[in-house]
C-alpha cells in the first residue's frame, strides 16, 4: 500500500490538471463562439503553460506512487499516455497560438473537447485500474474518438 501523504499529493496534483484543463476548454471555447479573441487568449496561455507542467508532475507522483507499492498492471501504460496526450496537445495548442491565429476551428474543437476526454479517460483508469490491456487502452481509444468527433463537428460548423 502507498504512502498515504504520497498518494494524497498524486491525486491533488491530477485535480489541479483538471482544473486547469476545464479552464483551457473553456477559454477555447470563447475563442470559438467570440470575436472577442485577445481577452481568452491571455487566460488560455496561462492555462496552456500550466497545463503540461501539471501533466508532468502527474506522471511523476504517479510513478512515486507506483514505486511505494501501488497495484501495477496494464492501465499504468494507458494513463501514462492520457497524460502525454494531455501534455504534448497543450504545448501544440501554444506553438501553434505563437504562430498565428487560432484559425483551424477543427483542430481548437479537438482539443477543447479532446484534453477533457482524455483527463476523464486517466481519472477513470486510476480509478479503476483494469489489469485487462484491452479494456485500459479502449479507454484511451474513446477518448481519442471523441476527439475525432469534435475535430469533424467544430470543422463541418465552420464550413457552413
Amino acid at each position: 500500500m502507498p504512502n498515504p501523504f504520497l498518494l494524497a499529493t498524486h491525486i491533488t496534483i491530477a485535480i489541479a490538471l483538471t482544473i486547469t484543463v476545464g479552464v483551457q476548454s473553456a477559454e477555447l471555447a470563447r475563442i470559438r463562439t467570440s470575436s472577442l479573441i485577445n481577452p481568452a487568449v491571455a487566460t488560455l496561455r496561462a492555462a496552456l503553460w500550466s497545463t503540461p507542467i501539471l501533466a508532468l508532475l502527474t506522471f511523476t507522483t504517479g510513478a512515486a506512487v507506483l514505486a511505494d507499492g501501488a497495484r501495477r498492471g496494464p492501465w499504468v501504460g494507458a494513463g501514462v499516455l492520457s497524460t502525454l496526450i494531455i501534455g504534448l496537445a497543450s504545448v501544440w495548442l501554444q506553438l501553434r497560438l505563437r504562430r498565428t491565429a487560432v484559425g483551424d476551428t477543427g483542430l481548437v474543437g479537438a482539443v477543447q473537447w479532446g484534453v477533457p476526454a482524455m483527463t476523464l479517460a486517466a481519472a477513470f483508469l486510476m480509478a479503476d485500474r483494469p489489469q485487462s490491456v484491452v479494456v485500459a487502452i479502449s479507454i484511451v481509444l474513446a477518448a481519442l474518438g471523441v476527439t475525432v468527433l469534435a475535430y469533424w463537428s467544430a470543422a463541418r460548423d465552420a464550413a457552413a
